[in-house]
């Protein structure tokens, strides 16, 4: 922590502010996650490596986590390499895996299959599910869409529009196709976690009026803010209790009776953007240096689907005087609080810390000893 003093000039006289910060906080380390491949058939695929037909089956990929229940949907990022059955399969890094295109990758998953339900991305995609189809198949035909336009990004490779399903039928050679150009067309950004904040502006321009404090904007790029508040009440600008906030929009604090300081806390929760590579390891390897389990060799890389839910806490404690007269009109000391941008280190890493931002207002003399 640091201490950093602030002379802020008002109309007649100089508040004195200081500012009392913690370090920002960053995303704890979390051990690499290992787990057990498990495929089921899928569809074959007919596509090609520029003028070289290349046909692949779009197996259906999962990673049984060691120690978990949870079986998780998995992505070959390596078409030309078997799977390796046999081994089990430990997390590494996307520079390691040495695979291109991970933003491109990142939308894929993001808006494929199974963030996105197998029939709402079917029919997002312009195509229609066979209502024969059970819902096994409908999610066999959403999968191979999804790691078809997954291996264009990684690998080069593109599905043929002729006939992309090898024997497919019953609408699965339409679906497949208009699943992967839905995906590869157009592909957006989703954001890296390092990129999410939550922060609180007003500092500079908040006032007390009408018995509260205020305004201060939320800002945050992760969602809606969850807020709360000890030793007062945030109201909207109505009036009503400000509860969840969106980035840009505004709340005031009433403080306690009796109390100048109010602690205020702010969750904003996400869907954890998808893209962590696995690849294949040794049991031996598992159990020693947990910090680089990878083995070289012939093994397909993977990587998850699935979005997980993820954080961002905020903390923000101040301590607010309001004027001790109100006799004469004076110049007011703004109701200070103090920016927190709590950001993730990059990878995915589920839990961060807070950080807590003090912001002490000295009280206003009397008018008299001005």
């Amino acid at each position: 922590m640091r201490l950093k003093t602030i002379r802020t000039p008002l109309a007649a006289a100089a508040a004195l502010l200081a500012v009392l910060a913690g370090a920002p906080a960053h995303a704890q380390e979390t051990e690499p996650v290992s787990g057990d491949v498990v495929a089921a058939p899928g569809l074959e695929l007919r596509g090609r490596f520029a003028e070289e037909r290349y046909d692949v089956w779009a197996n259906v990929l999962g990673l049984k986590p060691h120690g978990g229940e949870e079986t998780l949907v998995v992505y070959c990022i390596d078409i030309h390499t078997p799977l390796d059955t046999e081994s089990p399969y430990a997390e590494g890094d996307w520079e390691e895996s040495e695979v291109a295109n991970l933003e491109e990758v990142r939308w894929v998953l993001f808006s494929g299959y199974p963030s996105v339900g197998a029939a709402d991305l079917i029919e997002a995609a312009g195509a229609e599910v066979n209502p024969d189809w059970s819902d096994e198949e409908a999610a066999e035909v959403a999968y191979a869409g999804t790691q078809a336009a997954v291996w264009h990004f990684t690998d080069g490779w593109d599905l043929l529009e002729d006939n992309p399903v090898k024997g497919g039928n019953n609408g699965e050679d339409e679906a497949v196709l208009a699943v992967y150009e839905h995906l590869t067309e157009e592909p957006g950004r989703v954001p890296d976690p390092s990129e999410f904040t939550v922060d609180l502006e007003g500092e500079e321009s908040a006032s007390f009026k009408d018995e509260r404090f205020g305004p201060y904007t939320i800002r945050s790029n992760a969602g809606p803010v969850e807020l709360s508040a000890e030793g007062g009440r945030l109201e909207t600008e109505s009036g009503d209790e400000a509860q969840s906030l969106k980035d840009g929009e505004q709340f005031w604090i009433v403080l306690d009776e009796g109390t100048n300081e109010i602690t205020v806390e702010g969750t904003a929760a996400y869907d954890l953007p998808v893209g962590r590579v696995f690849m294949a390891t040794d049991d031996e390897a598992l159990t020693g240096d947990p910090a680089n389990p990878m083995t070289v060799g012939d093994s397909q890389k993977l990587i998850l689907a699935q979005p997980r839910e993820g954080e961002i806490p905020a903390e923000w404690r101040f301590a607010l005087d309001a004027p001790e007269s109100s006799e004469a009109p004076k110049p007011q000391l703004p109701a200070t609080g103090s920016s927190l941008s709590i950001a993730f280190a990059a990878g995915l890493a589920l839990m961060v810390g807070g950080m807590t931002v003090i912001v002490l207002g000295k009280r206003r003399k009397a008018a008299a000893d001005l």
